[in-house]
């Protein structure tokens, strides 16, 4: 069984290189010219080459790239501030419950201290996911539990990953080939290595060995069932060689993210900023290298000699003699040279510009010009969000937001979370982004928000009943909702209606009795007023019994007519 499924994984990781080939070139060439670092490990295989930057004559590229990634770094995923918030499902019942909504805000800030975490590498390990996806247009993030951090990050080289795709187009395959000492190997697996790879650790421990891990959609098995072999993920660790399966077991969630900055249809890697600026660095170097040349040969230019009539060798150098025969015409002389540097500059500042701005630097650096007041400021800031929130999405759907569940689900597990609240499922949990970029998508629908109500605040001061068109309690919640106030500062509906309830019977409480104190002092005065003499009280009373009929005159025809009934 463990020698089919060995084939089974070899077969299916040969399939996934062959896909993979055509992007290998293209992937070197970009880390040569930009990312010289992240070609220390190939891309075409797990062979270590030392890294190189002999085709870099000039930086910008480099630096324009480090802006973009730690600008996605302080806008997605800011260590400063929250970037993510748990909700319950629209529609669930147990949604606006104390016990919920205490227990998402309790959930969140945990799950914020492990993102944070020295411990769990997630922030040291992200900005090389942004690097890898803004250059090659591909990411890879490995996050598993752990014993002692509970869960643990990691960005995993697109050299040693081969992908593929499920229907909807979202990554549900990944094949790892990556080295191990035999040393790390057998302290892992132990007694599941294979009788080579045991017997190497002796006399070799500090050899290479190939493995390949593999995760996949698992289809033969039981939803119902228990154990790993029913998970919906499988895995498998195997050594290349010997293909000896190491490791068999599964996963319950997808543990590889693999975001792609854009995607052409019918590709699975992505194209990033970075391959649409490799002409244009191409070019820059190019230039670049032209251009220290031609300044080389302008400050030390080429000399012109004679075949004779000079003793000794001729001596270019600071301070150099050279002696020639008296009486000789011929002398040294420089080559004349001609290069317009200016020009080549210029040409040279055109292309640095076109590659920040591919590589969004126009976007997210701050405007040099005259003082703007602070509301101008936001302004500026949140149309150039917004001009980025189009194309971080991708990041957000392949990114942050399977990043989130698994996490919640791996701490849920762990016991690092509180237990799920009565009438609250772990999918009745829904992840909403809160980050800068989220916030300044948001600001739109509230920005139309104020203006309605700008508009119908005078209305509303000539006629008060033009409000009854809105309903106030559904927009002071949906406002609340734009600008990311936390789900626990605000209180649930039945805790409002409550509050109201009790305000109405406080105040009708109050207005009772400030009735019977007035009435009460109405009839103290009634009781020491003169009643002998005209006055307006005996006016009144006139006038009261002229217009009611006399009740004490018709009690006895009453009882009269009753009696004779």
């Amino acid at each position: 069984m463990s020698a089919q499924l060995a084939d089974a994984v070899l077969r299916r990781f040969d399939s996934l290189e062959r896909e993979r080939t055509p992007w290998v070139p293209v992937w070197k060439e970009l880390a040569e010219y930009m990312l010289p670092r992240k070609n220390g490990r190939s891309m075409d295989g797990v062979t270590a080459a030392l890294p190189g930057d002999e085709r870099i004559y000039d930086s910008t590229p480099l630096n324009a790239l480090e802006l973009l990634a730690s600008a996605l770094g302080g806008l997605l995923t800011s260590p400063c501030q929250p970037w993510f918030e748990l909700r319950a499902r629209p529609g669930l019942e147990a949604g606006e419950s104390p016990q919920v909504r205490a227990f998402l805000a309790d959930a969140r800030e945990r799950m914020a201290r492990a993102f944070n975490d020295d411990d769990t590498g997630f922030q040291a390990h992200i900005h090389e996911l942004y690097l890898d996806v803004a250059l090659l247009g591909t990411g890879v993030m490995y996050v598993e539990s752990d014993p002692q951090t509970v869960v643990r990050f990691a960005s995993r080289p697109l050299g040693e990953v081969r992908v593929a795709e499920s229907a909807r187009g979202m990554v549900d395959t990944v094949f790892r080939k990556y080295e191990l000492t035999v040393r790390q190997a057998v302290a892992e697996w132990g007694e599941a290595c294979s009788s080579e790879l045991v017997a190497r650790l002796a006399e070799h421990p500090d050899d290479s060995v190939e493995i390949v891990h593999a995760v996949f959609p698992r289809r033969d098995r039981d939803p119902g069932g228990v154990g790993v072999a029913h998970f919906p993920w499988a895995c498998v660790y195997l050594e290349a060689q010997t293909r000896h399966v190491l490791e068999e077991s599964g996963y319950l969630e997808m543990p590889f993210m693999v975001p792609r900055w854009a995607k052409a249809s019918g590709d699975v890697y992505g194209r990033g900023p970075g391959l649409t600026a490799l002409s244009d660095v191409r070019v820059l170097n190019a230039m670049s290298r032209t251009a220290l040349m031609a300044a080389e040969k302008m400050s030390d230019p080429p000399l012109m000699v004679p075949d004779d009539g000079f003793l000794g060798p001729v001596r270019s150098g600071p301070g150099g003699l050279s002696y020639y025969r008296a009486g000789s015409p011929d002398r040294i002389e420089p080559l004349p040279v001609r290069c317009d540097l200016h020009a080549a500059e210029t040409m040279m500042a055109q292309r640095r510009e076109a590659i920040r701005r591919i590589f969004l630097n126009d976007q997210l650096r701050t405007e040099d010009g005259p003082a703007m007041s602070a509301t101008e400021a936001v302004i500026r800031q949140g149309e150039r969000l917004r001009v980025l929130g189009p194309v971080l999405g991708r990041l957000q759907t392949e990114l942050l937001g399977p990043l989130v569940q698994r996490v919640f689900m791996v701490m849920l597990r762990a016991g690092a979370l509180p237990p799920l609240p009565q009438g609250l499922s772990a999918t009745d949990i829904c992840v909403r982004h809160s980050s800068v970029v989220g916030r300044a998508q948001r600001e739109y629908e509230a920005q139309g928000l104020a203006r309605v109500m700008e508009y119908v605040t005078p209305l509303a001061g000539a006629d008060e009943s033009v409000m009854d068109n809105f309903d106030t309690d559904r927009v002071a919640r949906h406002a609340a909702d734009l600008f990311g106030v936390p789900v626990d500062l605000l209180r649930s509906q039945q805790d409002v209606a409550a509050m109201r309830h009790d305000r109405r019977q406080q105040s009708e409480q109050e207005r009772s009795a400030a009735i019977i104190d007035r009435l009460a002092g109405l009839a103290h005065t009634l009781s020491q007023t003169k009643t002998d003499g005209p006055n307006a009280l005996t006016e009144l009373a006139g006038l009261l019994a002229a217009v009611v009929p006399d009740s004490g005159a018709q009690e006895p025809q009453e009882e009269n007519h009753a009696g004779d009934g």
